[in-house]
């Protein structure tokens, strides 16, 4: 039997080569050898991104060609990471500042050289909070904010300062549900709180220091929900309400509050760390689960069975009871084993697992430190009568 020809050889070694490279095609774009300019990690992220840019695959394309060599890398990250609704309008011109700005506050206070790179492209560099629209804010934050900064050595101090004068710009107000952007909500005066927080979260990220979103889905001891900045400084995670300055980190008027929170919710640019309770993987988003920072906190386990068998990929939801309905706080699938575990805050919470037609529901009662194992069958279906009565009585 003759052996492929030279020219066979050739063609799969080229397809190997460009898998290695970028995977299914992805070293390639527009005729451009796209592991000229990109870190060979981030190559199957951003050749994705580009594919997912439609008409505005060029403008990416342009920004990545056009980046200084020392900010390649940071580039890539920013690129790969981008949500489609940014890969549709995001400039090269925006790309470049956001890279360019970012370094500058890094390179300009004395705390950028303090912030591992990891934390700096997932709560520095990352150009939106939350679902705002996506403003070019930087420079003019870092141009209102670095007088305020000046003489100031320590990260903490410098968070305390920033979040002053987002005081002095904005406070609190209903708005709409749709997320105002920065210069909205600065030129208005006022937002709601997570509002508020997608300002002092974009100050923070304007003069190096990392920040992040944090929410609780529903209050477990009252109505309504609520959302605030955490902020890394020195090594660790602290929390604050924004634009509602106090004169020390860890102290917000719903300190006492989220104590008894059921869930606290983390939001991240990118894949998230694994030394952190990871909520949800998405592929260019994380949420962290942070109960454990605010609250003493047990494990939920929930075993589903469906005719004994375990059921796999079946939804899971958790409620709580607020403004006068359940109201769910998470949802998780069962894994192969047809469970699924949760951190929750120390109380009574309704889990319900299936869907219409074909589910189970009990009361979990969980306990600091300890593991509470609940077990669902989707074949047998319980009266909500008695026991959804004792949910409300007990107030949880």
């Amino acid at each position: 039997m003759r052996g492929p020809s030279f020219s066979v050889l050739l063609f799969i070694l080229a397809a190997a080569s460009a898998l290695a490279l970028g995977g299914c095609g992805g070293a390639e774009y527009a005729g451009v050898e796209l592991s000229r300019y990109v870190p060979g990690e981030y190559l199957d992220g951003v050749a994705a991104s580009l594919e997912r840019a439609g008409q505005n695959g060029p403008e990416l394309l342009d920004a990545i060609t056009r980046a200084p060599v020392s900010d390649r890398e940071t580039l890539a990250f920013l690129v790969a990471n981008l949500p489609s609704v940014d890969l549709a309008t995001a400039t090269a011109d925006f790309l470049l500042e956001t890279v360019s700005l970012s370094r500058e506050a890094r390179e300009r206070f004395p705390w950028g050289s303090t912030v591992p790179h990891h934390i700096y492209l997932h709560y520095v560099l990352a150009p939106r909070v939350s679902q705002e629209p996506l403003e070019n804010w930087r420079g003019h934050l870092l141009e209102e904010l670095t007088p305020r900064l000046a003489g100031l050595s320590s990260m903490e101090q410098a968070a305390l300062e920033v979040n002053r004068w987002c005081g002095e710009h904005v406070g609190f107000r209903p708005t709409q549900r749709r997320d105002q952007g920065v210069f909205e909500t600065l030129a208005s005066g006022y937002g709601r709180c997570e509002e508020m927080m997608i300002v002092h979260i974009a100050a923070c990220r304007s003069v190096g220091i990392p920040a992040r979103e944090a929410w609780t889905p529903y209050w477990a001891t009252c109505d309504n929900n609520h959302a605030w900045t955490e902020l890394w400084i020195d090594g660790d995670w602290h929390y604050t309400g924004a634009c509602e300055p106090r004169d020390a980190l860890d102290d917000a008027w719903f300190s006492d509050r989220v104590r008894g929170a059921a869930l606290v919710l983390s939001s991240v640019y990118g894949a998230a760390t694994p030394d952190e309770d990871i909520y949800r993987a998405e592929e260019r988003s994380s949420l962290v689960n942070s109960i454990s920072h605010y609250a003493e906190a047990g494990t939920l386990s929930v075993a589903v069975t469906e005719q004994g068998v375990p059921a796999v990929d079946v939804p899971v939801t958790v409620s709580v009871w607020n403004f006068g309905a359940l109201r769910a706080i998470a949802r998780l699938d069962t894994d192969t084993s047809g469970r699924a575990a949760l951190s929750l805050g120390e109380g009574a919470y309704f889990v319900c697992a299936g869907s219409p037609g074909s589910y189970d529901w009990s009361l979990a009662d969980v306990r600091s430190g300890e593991r509470t194992d609940l077990g669902l069958a989707l074949d047998s279906v319980p009266p909500f009568e008695g026991e959804f009565r004792l949910m409300y009585e007990r107030g949880s």
